[in-house]
């Protein structure tokens, strides 16, 4: 029996064995990095939220305690969701069509993502899952709107990268972590604690609409088209 202390680190390497597929195939390798590494750092920022009323989950250091998990598994997260797109279609830059960088709107899109989050969840009261989703989507929704031609490349990667992370969910808790989400979650909310082969769908949703946001990051951040 694997202690229970290892189910954290045991997601987040999972998810490092899916980032180092895409890294393979991706043209983008240096941006991945790049990527990775501030999407590390926003992974342990992301429990101030989720420690709250999410989940406590163990870790090396202990129950509920920000540490390397958080770090690794926010890396791999930013670059799964952000070029799985690159790795496996087709789609190149297209040099003739290109929009002024929107290095400011990205910039303001970071501060109402973690803006809501902060107020609708700790000040308000309401569960971070809800609040995460619907902030995750709309925001999305924010983005077709001035790009419709990113719509298609965010669907495609919400669905891909949901389907890689319901293979290493139903490893890591069905196989070696069966328990973990009775005993750490607190999803007893309506919708989010309802499992799918013991995968919560607050999970799924989370890692659909992460995927479909993040996927048009540097399209729209640096007013790239794609063919």
């Amino acid at each position: 029996m694997i202690p229970d202390k290892y189910a954290y680190l045991s997601l987040a390497l999972m998810f490092m064995i899916a980032w180092t597929l895409i890294f393979i195939k991706n043209p983008w390798k240096s941006g991945m990095i790049r990527v990775g590494a501030v999407g590390g750092l926003m992974g342990m920022i992301a429990e101030f939220w989720y420690f709250r009323d999410y989940w406590r989950p163990p870790t090396l250091f202990g129950e509920g305690i920000v540490g390397l998990e958080d770090y690794i598994i926010g890396f791999a997260l930013f670059g799964v969701g952000g070029y799985i797109h690159s790795s496996f279609t087709n789609k190149e830059i297209d040099f003739d069509k290109k929009m002024v960088p929107k290095n400011w709107d990205f910039f303001y899109i970071f501060l109402i993502g973690c803006g809501s989050l902060t107020f609708f969840s700790v000040i308000l009261g309401f569960h971070s899952g809800y609040v995460t989703f619907l902030t995750f989507f709309l925001l999305s929704v924010y983005i077709w709107i001035q790009r419709p031609d990113l719509i298609g490349l965010s669907i495609i990667s919400a669905f891909a990268t949901l389907a890689i992370s319901l293979v290493i969910y139903y490893i890591n808790f069905n196989i070696l972590f069966p328990n973990f989400w009775d005993q750490y979650g607190m999803l007893d909310k309506p919708i989010l604690g309802f499992k799918i082969l013991n995968i919560p769908l607050s999970e799924m949703l989370w890692h659909f609409s992460w995927a479909m946001l993040c996927s048009m990051f540097r399209g729209y951040r640096n007013g790239v088209y794609y063919k």
